[in-house]
């Protein structure tokens, strides 16, 4: 947990009670707090973060039509997207949604501005070392940093939202199934971009490695973040040996594509976003997982701010009403086999995989294919979007998921730096 928040900071009491103990102080435990917050629930919630992600280093994008209680916090919002491959290049317009980003400390500050009113809310730099249900309720095991080193506090909770999980590894790459990214910030001597329009998905890059795409977000006319990601598969794809590669790949990118050569570098993003494809962690007792761990980060694309934020709304309409958040998560069945048969395939055959994206941005309009991403799309329209593909390979690898064979299916994944 970074310190530009607001929340009033002070180590928990041995058997101190609260109403909720949110774990992760990342976009899942923050977007609760607003939402749980903003509904006026609970005397006493306390948010819990070691402190190992700093908020300064984060930021999340995501598109929507302006309902989330968030949706306005952030100072991006993009009403075009470039898609683009080998012989193909599309614009699209995407009323009615935004995309939208939203860095660290935006977020941090709305944050405060919605919890400024709840004077019982706070938090920690802790380590949560372990979640014990008791009943209806929840003991929570801390290790406290202290003078000399750290000592360990316990309290208890009606409720625990956990977005991290106690003692799981941090590393996304140790799933089967992660997004590989490496992203510069860039500024450039003239005049190049326009800021109300971004490239979501450019396959123009080298492709030896598994599916790649470029992904181009312009803060300026002049600057922009320019960053390459990879389908990455832990059994065949050697991040390490890719990692001075990515960076030849994005620089390659910048001087062939945007056409630049009088540019400085002034920052990167680089990271790993798991990728599950399986059945998300289920609630246990008190115990509620949110985030990745709720399975709100889509497999196929790592992108999970919005659903996230979903997600939040029902906890705390539900808490609101007296009824348990642990039916707050949607079911995906259906939309976890589609995730499950595009991962295959593009585990399989990377090349067969980059021509579905090209179908699925060339030949359906952005209002169809940001319905279907996020989930939203009416039996109808995903019917009509199905038409538009390569349906042979997809098909067969949606069957190999429905039947139980799980290809590229990843562990329960952490909320590590999950920038989409």
């Amino acid at each position: 947990m970074d310190g530009a928040t607001a929340f009033a900071t002070a180590a928990p009491l041995p058997g101190e009670q609260f109403d909720a103990v949110i774990v992760g102080a990342g976009a899942a435990g923050l977007l609760l707090a607003c939402h749980l917050a903003n509904a006026g629930w609970g005397d006493k919630v306390l948010l819990v973060d070691d402190g190992s992600h700093p908020l300064e280093q984060r930021s999340w994008a995501w598109w929507s039509t302006g309902s989330g209680l968030l949706d306005q916090a952030g100072s991006t919002a993009i009403n075009h997207l470039w898609t683009a491959g080998t012989g193909w290049r599309q614009r699209m317009a995407l009323d009615p949604y935004v995309y939208r980003r939203i860095t660290g400390p935006e977020l941090s500050a709305a944050t405060d501005r919605l919890i400024s009113a709840r004077p019982g809310y706070g938090r920690a730099v802790a380590a949560v070392r372990a979640l014990a249900p008791e009943g209806a309720h929840c003991r929570v095991v801390l290790e406290v940093p202290a003078t000399g080193g750290a000592r360990t506090v316990e309290i208890g909770a009606r409720w625990v939202f956990d977005s991290v999980g106690p003692a799981v590894p941090p590393d996304a790459s140790e799933s089967p199934a992660y997004l590989d990214f490496h992203g510069l910030h860039v500024e450039f001597g003239t005049d190049l971009f326009d800021p109300s329009t971004a490239t979501l998905m450019d396959f123009r890059t080298d492709q030896s490695a598994g599916a790649a795409f470029v992904y181009v977000l312009p803060s300026s006319t002049r600057s922009a973040l320019v960053e390459r990601t990879v389908f990455a598969f832990g059994d065949t794809y050697d991040r390490a040996a890719q990692s001075a590669r990515h960076e030849a790949h994005v620089v390659e990118y910048v001087t062939t594509h945007i056409s630049a050569h009088d540019y400085r570098v002034t920052g990167r993003e680089v990271g790993t976003i798991p990728l599950q494809a399986g059945r998300p962690s289920r609630s246990s007792g008190p115990v509620i997982p949110i985030g990745a761990r709720a399975g709100m980060v889509k497999a196929s694309t790592g992108y999970g701010f919005d659903r996230i934020q979903r997600h939040s709304a029902a906890i705390a309409a539900r808490l609101t009403r007296g009824r348990s958040p642990a039916r707050a998560a949607p079911s995906h069945r259906w939309n976890r086999a589609l995730d499950q048969a595009l991962l295959h395939v593009i585990r399989e055959d990377p090349g067969t995989a980059v021509g579905i994206f090209g179908a699925l941005f060339t030949r359906n309009p952005a209002r169809r294919i940001l319905a279907f991403l996020d989930e939203d799309a009416s039996l109808l329209d995903q019917a009509r979007l199905f038409a538009t593909l390569p349906l042979v390979p997809f098909a067969r690898a949606q069957a190999h998921a429905l039947t139980g064979s799980r290809p590229g299916r990843a562990s329960a994944p952490t909320e590590t730096l999950p920038q989409r």
